[in-house]
């Protein structure tokens, strides 16, 4: 009874997270459905508890109780409020681990993973890391609920069990992987955040005034679209000045899947060591683009959108910037067009060599 107690109170731990979580549900379009994972967990611990009882304890479970703790406890130090919710999760399984051992935490670890699939920002990591569409990893991540309710039957029915070497083996294997992941994702730079102009360098353009649509998708925001022109090239660039509402800034490559886009590749590239934009090749029919998008405030920037929401903050001042090329010979001499002009924009992003 007292373990079950202790349990229980290590659930304690979701308090801090309850306000983001409901917020980042209420307002942002890629994590709206990601509440219902915390439903589904609801019953898969209710058969978990059912047909399962704590063991003898085990102390290996602090191996992962700590780190846990830091995450959900140290968000002030590490700013990514997604990694704290991971914490929260983790943190209460870690103490299953300890007060029922390793086989009661085994058992339970399908409704952990349930749990994981609800984290904010996971919908659009699977869409990066797979290339599909947000759309897809949203139907992938109720695959994978569906595999968490069927791994809790095999377990109950054939009794299935995994090594503790063997889970370490691929915990260590998943953190090795996503860590060398996250290298790109939360990379940030100096800040850039262009005053656009008539007038660029050898590029002239003409402002565009945003359509319904386009309103409508950057509904609380100031939205600027101009077209530049040099030679036979055509250039488009879209800014969005979202102040500080965070759920008013999209990752480019999502809001390209949603217009029908195939996105192709998706990479950093560096146009200084201390500058960064995220370059995307995409192709809808006949036509293909190259783009490239970073995320400013007046103190940093970031290529990636995750690099950008671990250093928002409330009350600053935030921008998104896009500019978009055709491709219609090679994609280096597109690149090129976008380097001059980003040249053009600011003598302070360079890249000596290209």
């Amino acid at each position: 009874m007292k373990k079950t107690l202790l349990m229980f109170a290590s659930l304690l731990g979701f308090l801090p997270n309850a306000p983001y979580l409901l917020h980042a549900w209420r307002n942002s379009r890629l994590d709206s459905l990601d509440w219902i994972f915390y439903a589904l967990s609801v019953p898969a611990a209710v058969w978990v508890a059912r047909e399962n009882k704590p063991e003898k304890c085990d102390h290996w479970g602090w191996l992962l109780l700590i780190p846990a703790a830091f995450l959900l406890a140290g968000r002030s130090l590490h700013n990514i409020n997604a990694a704290s919710v991971l914490g929260s999760v983790w943190f209460v399984w870690s103490v299953i681990w300890i007060l029922g051992g390793w086989h009661f935490a085994y058992r339970w670890l399908p409704v952990f993973l349930i749990l994981t699939l609800g984290t904010p920002s996971l919908t659009y990591q699977l869409s990066q890391l797979a290339m599909i569409s947000v759309s897809w990893a949203i139907v992938l991540k109720f695959v994978l609920a569906s595999a968490g309710f069927l791994w809790i039957f095999c377990n109950g029915h054939f009794r299935w069990r995994l090594k503790k070497g063997s889970a370490f083996f691929l915990a260590a294997a998943l953190f090795s992987a996503l860590l060398l992941r996250s290298k790109d994702f939360y990379f940030t730079g100096r800040s850039f955040v262009p005053d656009y102009s008539l007038r660029v360098g050898r590029f002239v353009g003409r402002s565009i005034t945003p359509d319904a649509e386009t309103r409508r998708f950057f509904a609380t925001s100031d939205v600027q679209q101009y077209r530049y022109a040099v030679g036979d090239s055509d250039l488009a660039v879209l800014s969005v000045h979202c102040g500080d509402n965070i759920h008013e800034i999209h990752p480019a490559s999502h809001c390209l899947r949603t217009s029908q886009w195939k996105v192709e590749s998706e990479k950093p590239y560096f146009l200084q060591p201390d500058f960064a934009v995220t370059e995307i090749e995409a192709q809808k029919g006949p036509i293909r683009i190259l783009v490239w998008v970073w995320y400013s405030g007046r103190e940093f920037s970031s290529p990636s959108f995750f690099g950008f929401r671990r250093h928002f903050r409330p009350g600053g001042d935030y921008y998104t910037c896009q500019i978009s090329i055709p491709v219609t010979t090679e994609v280096a001499e597109s690149r090129k067009l976008l380097l001059e002009f980003v040249n053009a924009l600011s003598h302070e992003v360079n890249h000596d060599g290209l």
